[in-house]
């Protein structure tokens, strides 16, 4: 295992994973890591439902026809458009797609790579979908976040790969069918989890903005 710092740096978005499986005994250690994540009076809201093998597949094919049938995502948390966003983050995820873009030969191979790895969720053979009950506060929210980011960094160090996504989240009903998940449990976000594949789609890290423009000292 790596160290946190080296972790940290080393985390990013994976897009294409490879084929090899991640054994249940690795996932059980970053998920156990995962749970010494703070959270609101220690509620622990969390839920993992470990998505892989056939039901994964199903997950993948079920969103397939959804998607052939034009369907609308119906995720349990609202999305809002991007032009509602506040200025400066808007302008974050302009100059993430633009740098992105320049790791291909142009915009449209861009786009046709990006759109078929969301489409087919990553290829990843593991999906691990983080829910919150119901009856939880807001802040509940934030700690399922504050334990989404401790499973990626354990990941990282034991040397896997991961992307949380909207889209592996964006059919709820159909999770809460495949994956047995009580009606009085909401979806929070989707992990997916692997081996990263060497192809340029990986090869992109996206910038963060410069310390001193989001840290103010009083």
């Amino acid at each position: 295992m790596c160290h946190l710092q080296d972790a940290i740096n080393q985390r990013h978005s994976i897009r294409q994973f490879t084929n090899k499986p991640v054994e249940k005994k690795m996932i059980t250690k970053i998920v156990e890591l995962a749970q010494r994540a703070p959270s609101w009076v220690n509620s622990q809201p969390w839920q993992v439902y470990c998505a892989m093998g056939d039901t994964l597949q199903a997950i993948k094919n079920a969103y397939r026809d959804q998607d052939i049938a034009g369907n609308q995502g119906n995720s349990d948390l609202p999305v809002m458009s991007r032009e509602d966003w506040a200025p400066q983050t808007q302008d974050n995820m302009k100059q993430w797609r633009h740098g992105i873009v320049h790791h291909f030969a142009n915009f449209d191979e861009a786009h046709e790579k990006m759109t078929n790895a969301s489409n087919t969720l990553y290829d990843s053979p593991v999906i691990l979908y983080i829910t919150i009950p119901k009856a939880s506060p807001d802040w509940s929210i934030f700690d399922a976040g504050l334990f989404a980011e401790n499973i990626m960094l354990a990941a990282t160090a034991y040397g896997l790969g991961t992307i949380p996504t909207y889209n592996s989240v964006r059919f709820s009903a159909i999770l809460h069918q495949t994956l047995n998940v009580p009606d009085d449990e909401r979806f929070i976000v989707g992990i997916s989890l692997g081996y990263s594949a060497d192809t340029t789609i990986n090869s992109y890290h996206s910038e963060r903005r410069p310390v001193n423009e989001i840290l103010h000292f009083n």
